[in-house]
């Protein structure tokens, strides 16, 4: 038997779909602004320098997101609920999570005087949270009380993106991963370079610092989301 849902449960739980969706939407114009203020630096510093493992890190964390942000915002207007789209979706917003860490492991590698021992730790780490990552969020089906009772359903039973909540195993250990390359850039700036004064080392320093903050903080919100919003709100920070 269907279950029933009283219009005001629909007019909320829609109401909370859409600001969802103003959310990325907003959040993509943010990106285009940051990236008009910025391009004058990449082109002043990145362009024309050779294609190295740098450069290219760079560019796919500061290209793909566009792929993903766009897609997302396409997503939220004219809803795919299952289908290649979606899974294209995932791909593109996850290739663009490990080259924005990619990132934050080259900043680590330069600390660290580039030793290779402490980028296959960072590397292996990587790798082992992502198994784990996976596991969980396949292995374990996270849900609320009220979910089973909304009327708002994230993803059809049928999709493999069923268990919508349980990116938040992700986005966990995603934040510890960020916390320890954070502690380790912190440990490295006092215990070694201390009494070192370089205008390039607090360059790298503290824009790493601050960039590993705001990267953990939006993972500590979209884990937050994960856990306790009500499901209409789970992409409320995808873009």
């Amino acid at each position: 038997m269907a279950t029933e849902y009283s219009p005001s449960e629909i007019v909320t739980q829609l109401g909370q779909r859409q600001l969802a969706m103003y959310f990325n939407v907003a959040a993509l114009a943010i990106f285009v602004f940051d990236y008009c203020v910025t391009f004058s630096s990449e082109v002043q510093h990145i362009w024309g320098r050779k294609w190295e493992t740098t450069r290219f890190v760079f560019t796919m964390s500061r290209y793909v997101p566009f792929i993903g942000s766009a897609m997302t915002c396409y997503n939220a207007l004219y809803s795919h609920k299952c289908g290649s789209f979606i899974f294209a979706l995932d791909a593109i917003y996850n290739i663009g999570i490990v080259f924005a860490e990619g990132i934050l492991i080259l900043r680590t590698y330069a600390m660290w005087q580039r030793s290779r021992k402490v980028l296959f730790f960072l590397l292996g780490l990587a790798v082992v949270f992502i198994v784990a990552a996976t596991v969980l969020a396949t292995k374990l089906n996270f849900s609320l009380p009220a979910d089973a009772g909304s009327p708002y359903v994230f993803y059809p039973s049928s999709c493999a993106f069923g268990k919508s909540r349980n990116g938040a195993f992700q986005y966990i250990l995603l934040m510890i991963y960020e916390i320890i390359l954070q502690g380790m850039n912190t440990w490295k700036r006092f215990r070694t370079y201390r009494d070192v004064q370089s205008s390039t080392l607090r360059t790298l320093y503290w824009g790493g610092i601050m960039y590993m903050f705001g990267i953990i903080v939006l993972s500590a919100s979209n884990m937050a989301i994960m856990v306790a919003a009500p499901i209409a709100y789970i992409d409320l920070l995808d873009t």
